[in-house]
């Protein structure tokens, strides 16, 4: 495993992983609030990695990237293109298939809008929606969900901390094991408040980035998943041309950890796919 660094286009330093090699390669881009850490279910596993190139990278803000203030870091949706630009410029890649769980499909979306589908053999859209902000994005939420991001952006450790371990706790159908979810927990916390705020400012209407992007598209999704409802999921897959919605009775938000032997399988199979028919 190869770690490092690239240098987004404003310079902003992102950490990576890489499994290397020449292979057919998976970008794998993680959620709110989490990092590359989140995929090691995909990096344990000794038939996707002998098959595929696997990237994953901490997203700005996020684990070991670096974490600018600015509101336009991550206000301007060029930035969060320009970010995956970078790690397939820096790690010499032509074309791959783009892997989001949650906001990272929005960054995927973000991508799709500034560069096209020009470098991409297809996507994966895990536990997502295209809307970012908005009724949209939460009028499917229980208000006692809906009612934790206000929190995630306070400053004062007696509002946020409960809020960090409630967001932990919501993001699988059943408790992952407590060394794992102490482990989520961890990645919370290193983003700082400015950080969260200002990601969940941001606000998007993804439909039209979606009808323009023809490619294949795999949209995995728990029916159990309390933070992106299924409705979400189902609009998401819609809206691709060329999507197919895979979904998994009885699991939350995270079914790339949860059912992490199903996901890698539907992965396998989605990429080598797409690849070969690219």
């Amino acid at each position: 495993m190869k770690t490092g660094m690239v240098t987004s286009e404003d310079g902003t330093h992102l950490f990576y992983r890489d499994t290397g090699g020449q292979l057919p390669v998976v970008v794998l881009i993680h959620g709110f609030l989490q990092n590359s850490l989140s995929w090691q279910r995909q990096f344990a596993d000794e038939d996707l990695c002998a098959a595929f190139r696997l990237i994953a990278f901490d997203l700005r803000g996020h684990g070991r990237s670096n974490k600018p203030e600015a509101p336009e870091a991550y206000l301007d949706s060029a930035r969060w293109a320009d970010d995956v630009a970078a790690v397939l410029d820096e790690l010499g890649i032509e074309k791959a298939v783009l892997a989001g769980w949650s906001y990272g499909g929005y960054v995927i979306a973000d991508y799709l809008r500034k560069f096209g589908t020009g470098r991409l053999f297809g996507l994966v859209m895990a536990g997502t929606s295209l809307w970012l902000g908005g009724e949209n994005s939460v009028r499917f939420l229980a208000p006692e969900i809906a009612a934790i991001f206000p929190r995630l952006v306070s400053s004062k450790p007696e509002k946020n901390i409960p809020a960090l371990e409630a967001f932990t706790r919501n993001l699988t159908a059943e408790p992952l094991p407590e060394s794992l979810h102490y482990e989520c927990l961890g990645y919370t916390a290193v983003v700082p408040p400015v950080v969260r705020f200002n990601m969940l400012r941001r606000a998007a209407d993804n439909t039209a980035v979606a009808r323009d992007a023809h490619l294949p598209v795999l949209v995995p999704h728990g029916d159990a998943d309390r933070l992106m409802p299924l409705a979400s999921g189902r609009h998401l897959a819609d809206s691709f041309p060329q999507a197919r919605l895979s979904v998994y009775e009885g699991i939350g938000h995270a079914p790339f950890l949860e059912a992490a032997e199903r996901f890698n399988s539907e992965l396998f199979a989605f990429a080598d796919a797409a690849y070969f028919q690219g």
